[in-house]
C-alpha cells in the first residue's frame, strides 16, 4: 500500500475529526449524558431522528477519511462533491451578506481543495489518471 500525499492525509485528518465531532453530537441528541460531564446543561432529549441523522453523519466522515488515507478513488470523488458543496455554499454567502468578504473567506480554503484535488499528482495517486 503506497502513502498518500500529504497534504490528503491533512484533509483525512479534518475528515475524521468532523465524524467524531459528529457522533458526539449525534450522540449526545440521544440523550446520553457522557457520565454526567455535562451535569448542569439542560437534557437535550426527544430529537431522535436528527441524533441518529448525525451519528450516520459521522459514520460517513469517518469511511470517507479511511477512504482518504488508502488511496480509494470513491474517497477523491466524496471529497471533490463536499468540496464543490462547500464552494457553492460560499457562493450563497457573497449574496447573503454582499460587501463583508464572508463569502470569499468561505471559498478560499473549498477551492484550494479542488484546485489541489484537480492536480495531476493526486489523480496520479488516487488512479485515476496514468502516470
Amino acid at each position: 500500500m503506497k502513502n498518500p500525499p500529504i497534504l490528503i492525509s491533512v484533509i483525512g485528518f479534518f475528515g475524521a475529526l468532523a465524524g467524531f465531532a459528529w457522533l458526539f453530537l449525534g450522540i449526545r441528541l440521544l440523550g446520553f449524558d457522557w457520565f454526567g460531564i455535562f451535569g448542569d446543561m439542560e437534557a437535550v432529549e426527544h430529537v431522535g431522528l436528527w441524533g441518529w441523522l448525525a451519528i450516520a453523519g459521522g459514520i460517513a466522515w469517518l469511511i470517507a477519511a479511511f477512504g482518504l488515507w488508502s488511496m480509494q478513488p470513491w474517497a477523491w470523488l466524496f471529497a471533490m462533491v463536499v468540496a464543490g458543496f462547500a464552494l457553492f455554499e460560499g457562493l450563497l454567502y457573497v449574496f447573503q451578506y454582499p460587501g463583508s468578504g464572508i463569502g470569499l473567506g468561505a471559498m478560499i480554503m473549498p477551492g484550494l481543495i479542488i484546485i489541489y484535488l484537480m492536480s495531476r499528482d493526486v489523480k496520479q495517486a488516487f488512479g485515476l489518471e496514468a502516470a
